[in-house]
């Protein structure tokens, strides 16, 4: 389940209960997010704070409420969890300029700051094509990832992921950034791509990248523009690209390993963009490690993404062009 799926599920979550009380821990329970995670995500991804988005969907509600139906202002405002007619009515005249108890009038029942529920799956990710989605129910399309500033590391060897999430670990540590807590994202992929040296048996490298604020940014050293392949000598810097992208979910088996599953839902993802509508993009392609132990430990699942570009025409030739990095 990724991020904007983990949101979405917070959000279903507030949309029933609008009329009862909504807890953030009950909230970021339902994203299978820590608090302070869920509260950073859920204002990334919405634009709103989780607090504001709650309080602007029962005020909508109310306001369609008084004007349906019979129920009066206290009436409406307690079934809203608002402790007073007062304090209810003040929010309300705020959002939609007018006094609950004038809604019913004709020149008030136009023009209203309305606030709707939010679908992330509608409003972030491309949909349509029913018979590839019925294919690959698991493999969504993000309209446009956000680019990340990122604090980053790649080790160069035997071993090269657990070497670099090692240093990553330490370096956190040393920072104040908590990679259990869910406010960063952590983020790893092949560097160098084994697929672009001369003997893809040849040992390679592996990224570590952390999303970090701009104050611990503005700390660290841009990676180096000439860098090809190696092990960085401290911490680095570097961004992200966003854009279009196709992510799907991969989970830990039964003995706990994840790494053949990860193998095998890339090798999916080959089949998956030779039967959509969409090129491979250009950019980096992403493993997102998601659940860590309190130590810091990765225990959860991976979320894998591949850059996507939507293909001009139906021809063969661009048909073939449809690869992907190994």
């Amino acid at each position: 389940m990724n991020y904007y799926q983990r949101i979405q599920k917070a959000i279903d979550f507030i949309e029933a209960h609008l009329d009862q009380p909504i807890t953030i821990e009950a909230c970021a329970k339902e994203a299978y997010m820590s608090i302070s995670g869920f509260y950073r995500m859920f204002l990334s991804i919405v634009g709103y704070n989780v607090k504001e988005y709650i309080r602007m969907r029962r005020l909508t509600l109310a306001y369609y409420d008084l004007i349906r139906s019979d129920e009066g202002v206290l009436s409406v405002a307690i079934k809203y969890e608002y402790n007073s007619a007062d304090s209810f009515t003040k929010a309300f005249k705020k959002q939609f300029g007018i006094l609950p108890s004038k809604v019913k009038s004709v020149s008030s029942q136009h023009g209203i700051n309305e606030f709707v529920r939010l679908n992330i799956m509608e409003q972030y990710f491309e949909t349509g094509n029913k018979a590839l989605e019925k294919k690959y129910p698991d493999i969504k399309v993000i309209r446009k990832l956000e680019d990340m500033k990122v604090a980053c590391f790649t080790y160069f060897g035997k071993d090269s992921e657990n070497h670099a999430f090692a240093t990553m670990k330490q370096w956190a540590k040393d920072n104040d950034v908590n990679f259990h807590d869910n406010s960063y994202r952590i983020f790893g992929y092949n560097h160098p791509d084994p697929s672009n040296v001369d003997d893809p048996s040849e040992i390679y490298g592996y990224e570590v990248c952390v999303t970090v604020p701009d104050a611990l940014y503005a700390q660290l050293e841009d990676v180096p523009d000439d860098f090809v392949k190696g092990t960085y000598d401290c911490v680095k810097r570097r961004i992200l690209n966003g854009g279009k992208y196709a992510v799907t979910s991969v989970k830990r088996d039964e003995t706990g390993d994840i790494g053949t599953n990860i193998i095998a839902e890339w090798k999916r993802f080959s089949s998956w963009i030779g039967d959509s509508k969409y090129l491979w993009g250009g950019m980096q392609y992403l493993e997102e490690h998601l659940g860590f132990s309190e130590s810091d430990d990765h225990i959860g699942g991976v979320d894998l993404y591949i850059s996507v570009k939507d293909t001009p025409t139906d021809s063969l030739a661009q048909k073939a062009e449809k690869v992907l990095p190994a």
